[in-house]
């Protein structure tokens, strides 16, 4: 089976993306092709784009929705005329097969690699674990933002924190991660749901999206904001729980701090810090106040998600109408236009999640 392809590459000493068109190989026997639709264009790939010490060429992307046009001999999960999405957390192991990263040679030998799956581009060759089989009729915005946004952000409210109903959450940073935790938060029940950022555009999206306060931290004290949104009738206040979704070090001992102390001699603990966005760099945290609160700092990766699990969880939230994944599409762009998203993103000028729509390769 002959298939064109038009990949978006990122070659060595530069962050501007470039395509290039190959016949795409077949797929080796754990591998799945997928004709793309749309992907989502996330705020980690940028950490890759901007990596100077990087040697080689690469595959970038990982959310993604499409059909399958070609599996590998050993491929039972999916077949082809199956949609499907496409995500950076492996769908279930294989016989203890840890799933591998994709790799292009192109026409002129350069070879390009993915840090694990990658979707920039009119299709991907992926290991079988990064696809999650979906319903036929598939809202597109809802597959281009389920395999990170959704997944990372409404995923770490679902699976890293015991939220119970009418209990507090305060989440740093209402991008497109941010926005999908609030959006979890809200529909799994939270009281007071507070949304911190430096954007005023972003805090009237987080409210749209369930946020009953949002904080402006360049203009106010974030941790006494949340305190006075917070108090308890034990004489605490703070938030139950904290996501930080920015991924800077120095909002993390900021957003503890805000985190409710528990009760020494009561046998009552503190709530809970989430690293949801990934740390750029080292930071420091105030000891004391984790151990003197009773505190904990903890990590999700991904939301904690199970794809195949949690995926139908939040096709039943865009079915029932409790989330809505156009919303979140803040940004369009077409395939072409792949450097001008990213651009957008890393100039804070994409207020929820960027989207490449994908046409067919004429």
């Amino acid at each position: 089976m002959s298939v064109r392809a038009r990949i978006a590459v990122l070659p060595p000493g530069t962050h501007l993306l470039e395509f290039r068109e190959l016949t795409m190989p077949s797929p080796g026997p754990f591998e799945v092709m997928v004709e793309q639709s749309a992907f989502g264009v996330c705020h980690s790939q940028l950490d890759r784009i901007f990596d100077s010490s990087r040697t080689a060429s690469m595959l970038l992307g990982h959310e993604s929705i499409g059909r399958v046009v070609a599996v590998g001999a050993e491929v039972t999960y999916v077949q082809p005329g199956d949609q499907v999405c496409t995500t950076w957390i492996p769908r279930s192991p294989r016989e203890g097969r840890p799933p591998l990263p994709s790799r292009l040679t192109f026409p002129d030998g350069d070879v390009a690699a993915s840090h694990n799956c990658y979707t920039w581009g009119t299709h991907a060759l992926v290991d079988e674990q990064y696809v999650v089989q979906m319903p036929d009729g598939t809202d597109p915005d809802l597959g281009s933002i389920i395999g990170c946004a959704l997944m990372t952000g409404a995923g770490a409210v679902m699976n890293s924190i015991d939220l119970r109903p009418g209990q507090s959450v305060a989440v740093w940073g209402a991008g497109g991660v941010g926005l999908c935790a609030v959006a979890g938060a809200a529909i799994l029940g939270a009281g007071r749901i507070i949304a911190v950022d430096v954007s005023d555009a972003k805090l009237a999206l987080a409210a749209k999206f369930g946020a009953t306060d949002g904080v402006n931290a360049r203009e106010t004290d974030p941790v006494e904001a949340i305190r006075q949104l917070t108090r308890h009738d034990d004489g605490t206040a703070g938030a139950d729980f904290c996501l930080d979704c920015t991924g800077i070090g120095d909002n993390i001992p900021v957003s503890l701090a805000a985190v409710r102390p528990g009760i020494r001699g009561a046998g009552v603990r503190g709530g809970t810090d989430v690293l949801v966005g990934i740390p750029r760099k080292p930071f420091s945290l105030d000891s004391f106040d984790l151990l003197n609160g009773e505190k904990s700092l903890a990590g999700s990766v991904g939301g904690g998600c199970d794809p195949v699990r949690d995926f139908a969880t939040f096709v039943s939230w865009t079915n029932d109408g409790r989330f809505d994944p156009a919303l979140l599409v803040t940004d369009r762009f077409e395939l072409d236009q792949i450097n001008e998203a990213v651009d957008a993103l890393h100039h804070g000028r994409v207020r929820g999640r960027a989207v490449v729509g994908v046409r067919e390769l004429e």
